[in-house]
């Protein structure tokens, strides 16, 4: 069963460090009309440290993006 993760751009900096996530990650999101990524997880995916991956990126990223909570 494949679970989804939301993040929410609030501002530039939020692509860029989305941008750098999915590098990283190989992730790769959809996105709704108003910005904001949807990232599918599942299998081997399950296994990417999210928040390790964006703290390495910017240790503020949750002041430049809001985080929905997972499907």
């Amino acid at each position: 069963m494949a679970s989804t993760i939301t993040f929410i751009p609030q501002d530039d900096d939020a692509q860029r460090i989305l941008d750098e996530f999915e590098q990283r990650t190989g992730l790769s999101a959809d996105r709704d009309g108003d910005g904001a990524r949807i990232y599918e997880l599942q299998g081997d995916e399950h296994r990417v440290e999210i928040v390790q991956t964006l703290d390495e990126i910017d240790p503020q990223w949750t002041g430049h993006m809001a985080l929905e909570a997972p499907a």
